[in-house]
């Protein structure tokens, strides 16, 4: 992805267009491709705003405006339309994963399988949906990940909250000391 970015960037940064045209390309041209990469991959916000970066630079280079610039204004429907990586990644994350929690009979027993697995690398008894924020981010499986990313936005995938039986569906029953209270942080 990076080289895709870096390769319309040197294109862009050659040819003498505007601002709007340099928006437009990106919008039609870069983000479907880009789109397309993301669906194999999570990226942290951090690298979403590294991999913009250039982009930013240079709309805000072509339409004359000082690099001080907030990104906002370029993101802004109204204004220049510029697509971000990050909000386009969120929107596909969270439709996947609602599919795949919702979807037709094989592929949710599938997702059910990797969160008890979840579940059980986290040596936790608690629903992995509960214990996701303390989770490090790693790169190297998909749910995990998704998960992760999504409830940097406040996207939760269960409310516990709501379930008058704690234990329904996702929870281990067992004992109400978490290994977390046990071990010392180090571990």
């Amino acid at each position: 992805m990076k080289d895709m970015i870096e390769g319309f960037v040197k294109i862009m940064n050659r040819k003498i267009i505007t601002d709007k045209q340099v928006c437009k390309l990106w919008n039609n041209n870069m983000i479907p491709a880009l789109e397309y990469q993301l669906q194999g991959v999570v990226i942290t916000e951090n690298e979403a705003k590294q991999l913009m970066a250039p982009i930013n630079t240079l709309i805000k280079h072509k339409c004359k405006m000082p690099s001080s610039l907030p990104n906002c204004v370029l993101y802004d429907k109204d204004i220049y339309g510029v697509k971000d990586i990050y909000s386009l990644q969120f929107e596909s994350l969270s439709k996947n994963i609602m599919y795949m929690a919702n979807g037709n009979e094989i592929v949710r027993s599938i997702f059910k399988i990797q969160m008890e697995q979840l579940q059980q690398e986290a040596w936790t008894p608690l629903c992995f949906a509960e214990k996701v924020s303390q989770v490090k981010f790693s790169t190297k499986r998909f749910v995990r990940d998704a998960l992760i990313v999504l409830d940097s936005k406040k996207f939760h995938l269960c409310d516990h909250e709501n379930y008058n039986d704690l234990f329904r569906n996702h929870r281990i029953r067992g004992g109400y000391i978490l290994i977390e209270e046990v071990l010392e942080e180090e571990f």
